[in-house]
């Protein structure tokens, strides 16, 4: 009658136990990023993911490109064109029709006098 061996008898390895600082957790409709350093009581960041809003969110991404200088290698900032300009303008214009197509309560008011007719 042979007993089966137990692997835990006698003294514990010594291997340190790696803790986990930096993960992400994936649900049904949202990413959880978490940071142990950076914050221990919960996620930092928490995107949610939401096909209604993914064109305003890339508009908005391009247009804060758009409004960065840019630079030539030696250092120098180059200049404006009107052709950046007028990317700059119309996605802007974009971003902003946008926008209020998805909440129309943020519309600014018109001022003004009604047209007569």
């Amino acid at each position: 009658m042979k007993h089966k061996r137990k692997e835990n008898r006698g003294r514990p390895s010594e291997k340190p136990v790696e803790l986990i600082k930096k993960f992400t957790r994936t649900y049904d409709g949202s990413i959880w990023h978490y940071d142990l350093d950076k914050f221990t009581n919960g996620p930092y960041l928490v995107e949610i993911i939401d096909p209604e809003y993914d064109k305003i969110e890339k508009l908005y991404y391009k247009l804060e490109r758009l409004k960065e200088p840019k630079f030539h290698e030696n250092g120098r900032k180059k200049r404006t064109t009107k052709a950046d300009k007028l990317a700059l303008e119309s996605t802007e214009k974009k971003y902003w029709a946008e926008h209020y197509r998805l909440f129309p309560n943020q519309r600014p008011k018109k001022r003004g006098r009604k047209p007569t007719n």
